[in-house]
């Protein structure tokens, strides 16, 4: 019981990350489209994730691990469309420089921020799972 209370709290936070971090990701007006996406980043976390990691278990070492990024890709593409309200935007990322270190200001499309929200979403869910377990 404790395990599946801590993937949802770290699904939680993994969602309010990528939510502050790209601005263009938009819940809509009904308050239940937050608990419907954490559940499906939850849902995706603790059921679908190991299922396709034991039955794509070559494909899964070939890429390094990378299947529970693919998987949250298909997440949020199924959610903006078939969620309503939900919808993830087009992103003008202004830029940044961490203490020297220069991110430049580009450009992404619709896609590339699905992609983006959903490598947030898995690297900050990857490092909370190695802090926590």
């Amino acid at each position: 019981m404790k395990h599946y209370l801590r993937s949802l709290i770290i699904s939680a936070i993994a969602f309010y990350a990528a939510f502050t971090a790209v601005p263009t990701m938009s819940l809509g007006n009904d308050p239940k489209n937050i608990a419907i996406v954490i559940a499906g980043v939850f849902l995706t976390s603790v059921i679908v994730r190991p299922i396709f990691s034991i039955v794509l278990l070559p494909i899964n070492f070939l890429t390094f691990g990378l299947l529970s990024l693919v998987l949250n890709i298909v997440l949020f593409f199924g959610l903006s469309k078939f969620l309503p309200g939900f919808s993830i935007s087009a992103y003008n990322f202004p830029g940044m420089n961490l203490q020297g270190f220069v991110l430049p200001s580009t450009y992404l499309n619709q896609l590339e921020t699905l992609v983006t929200v959903a490598l947030i979403i898995t690297l900050v869910q990857k490092v909370l799972h190695i802090i926590f377990e």
